[in-house]
């Protein structure tokens, strides 16, 4: 007795279009995370001065914002951890300045405290940051 015989059927996959959409994907997830980085830095309304310089990029930088939040080097912070923090940093890098980006709405006092908080971490250099007055970049 003779049985048909079936012939088998084997399926494909062509990987190649799968792999070419995971390739793009991998793209587009990278350039936007770029993105967002360059967006996270805290906005504030700095005073003007005559003597605003281009600061440093390794500097350790506290910024106060309009409505008295306090970020320490563009993350938000408790103002009771200035001083652990201050500490911390200055110890990777003693020779390290702080700069201090105070809103200009800001009450004196709240900049002052802040000062103060900062010196109890040991930095003995701070700057106060400023943009150029209209009148000193003519």
């Amino acid at each position: 007795m003779k049985f048909p015989h079936i012939s088998k059927k084997s399926a494909n996959f062509d990987l190649t279009p799968l792999i070419d959409v995971v390739f793009l994907l991998l793209i587009f997830f990278m350039l936007t995370t770029t993105f967002l980085n360059l967006e996270s830095q805290v906005k504030v309304n700095l005073p003007t001065g005559d003597f605003a310089t281009a600061e440093p990029a390794n500097n350790i930088t506290i910024t106060i914002t309009e409505n008295n939040t306090i970020y320490f080097n563009g993350k938000l912070i408790d103002p009771l951890k200035i001083t652990e923090n201050v500490a911390a940093e200055l110890k990777k890098d003693p020779q390290g300045v702080v700069v201090l980006e105070a809103d200009q709405n800001v009450l004196h006092g709240k900049v002052i405290r802040v000062m103060d908080l900062i010196k109890k971490g040991g930095a003995d250099k701070i700057a106060i940051a400023t943009k150029p007055s209209e009148q000193s970049s003519k």
